[in-house]
């Protein structure tokens, strides 16, 4: 499936081969000759339908995982730009990582590609730039981009939905609440994420997630408190795995953002 986004000057198109969950779908966006994030490998097709409308001088991602940095083989092979990266994306990006069956049946498997390291901000013409801001939580290289002369920020994966139920094995509750915490200080009102797409009220978005991720961990902490397992916590907060849940092996799963939480309660402040 595919969908085009326009929002002033800029474009985007969602891609994926299920397009029934905003998850299994990415958001390509350009804004002038400069694209971030590249879409999942199995829908190459169409993303370069897509670049090629008009010329394409760079390339940055906002983090290494498949779907977003899927295409970066291609697009150096096929338009030779210049091809930037969060500098703790590089070693997984150039020497590959663990992609897990739903993950090569969903969005396909990458090539190895060595970008350049992502400066802290980068020029995209007429007098414009991006100010490179590491996000992690979601993964340990999540990088936002931010737009400061019209208050845009592409978000990558730090917010595609406001009250969160599934998160990956391998995420961090804590470094995403200190993430979306440093991000709120900034002036924006925009948020271009790559899952739900263009939130106008993208402040608001985000600090309602950081609410809940904050309400959460304290309602899971007072469970603990009360000597409930984590399986416990999970059913009377989230209720009980679903076929997402099953269909990911539970590497995506609520039981991952339930232990997420209770390993934050442990080192967040009170």
């Amino acid at each position: 499936m595919s969908e085009r986004i326009e929002y002033h000057e800029i474009e985007g198109i969602r891609v994926g081969r299920f397009g029934s969950r905003i998850n299994t779908t990415c958001i390509v966006y350009r804004i002038g000759s400069t694209v971030i994030d590249t879409g999942p490998p199995n829908q190459w097709r169409t993303v370069r339908r897509f670049l090629e409308e008009r010329e394409v001088h760079r390339v940055i991602i906002t983090h290494h995982h498949e779907d977003h940095s899927g295409n970066l083989g291609p697009i150096r092979r096929n338009l030779k730009p210049e091809i930037y990266s969060p500098q703790t994306g590089i070693a997984p990006l150039s020497e590959g990582f663990v992609l897990r069956p739903y993950q090569k049946v969903i969005w396909g498997r990458p090539e190895r590609v060595r970008p350049e390291v992502m400066p802290d901000e980068i020029e995209i013409g007429n007098g414009r730039s991006l100010r490179a801001l590491p996000s992690p939580g979601h993964s340990t290289d999540m990088t936002c981009y931010f737009e400061p002369q019209r208050g845009w920020l592409f978000t990558g994966d730090l917010f595609i939905s406001q009250r969160a139920r599934h998160m990956r094995a391998d995420e961090d509750v804590r470094a995403h609440i200190e993430s979306l915490r440093r991000i709120l200080a900034l002036d924006f009102e925009t948020v271009f994420c790559s899952h739900r797409g263009v939130v106008r009220s993208g402040k608001e978005a985000l600090r309602s997630k950081l609410d809940f991720l904050e309400n959460l961990c304290e309602r899971v902490r007072q469970l603990r408190n009360e000597g409930r397992s984590a399986s416990e916590i999970t059913r009377s907060l989230l209720g009980r795995e679903n076929l997402m849940s099953w269909m990911t092996g539970l590497h995506f799963s609520k039981r991952n953002l339930i232990r997420a939480c209770l390993d934050a309660t442990e080192r967040l402040p009170s």
